[in-house]
């Protein structure tokens, strides 16, 4: 995976890739394809927040699909493809299986260019982070290459205080 150019520029890249690599769980029951397991903190809540007060994020599966397949279709008009990273798909950890097979399907068509990550809250709290209360919001979108690479810049930050707890002895890393 090739992450956006900023990440490189700043001399982090290396360091986000291996916050990314810390943890992983398949995408869905079966799957070949594992994901990135995030930790919520502070600093990732912020990012996640300040991306949407911008404009800069697309919520909800149908909505993101709906995106997602005509900036491929304007790529593959001016047959601009790369596979460097420059969407941050974040999903909730409550979706049915159904919805993670939707989002490996969704994987395999776009690429490398949209990076999918499972951040370790339901999606009551993803709607909290967006500041739409009593909204479930199981898929969140980062559209600008300036939000996707702040997002993940703050992975590198330190951990909120209540949770650093005890690392189990278990692992959800996949091989």
């Amino acid at each position: 995976m090739e992450l956006p150019k900023q990440l490189a520029k700043e001399h982090v890249e290396s360091d986000v890739r291996e916050a990314l690599e810390r943890e992983s769980i398949e995408l869905c029951a079966g799957s070949e394809i594992s994901i990135p397991l995030l930790e919520l903190t502070s600093e990732l809540r912020e990012q996640i927040f300040y991306a949407k007060s911008l404009g800069e994020v697309t919520i909800g599966y149908e909505s993101i699909e709906k995106y997602l397949l005509h900036e491929l279709r304007g790529l593959q008009k001016v047959d601009n493809q790369t596979g460097r990273v420059s969407r941050l798909l974040i999903v909730t950890n409550d979706g049915s299986s159904r919805f993670y097979r939707e989002l490996e399907f969704l994987h395999k068509k776009q690429g490398g260019r949209v990076l999918i990550c499972r951040l370790d809250v339901d999606s009551a709290i993803m709607g909290g982070i967006l500041a739409l209360k009593k909204t479930l919001v199981k898929a969140v979108l980062l559209n600008r290459r300036t939000s996707v690479a702040n997002v993940l810049r703050s992975l590198l930050g330190k951990k909120d205080e209540d949770s650093t707890k005890a690392p189990s002895s278990t692992t959800r890393r996949t091989s």
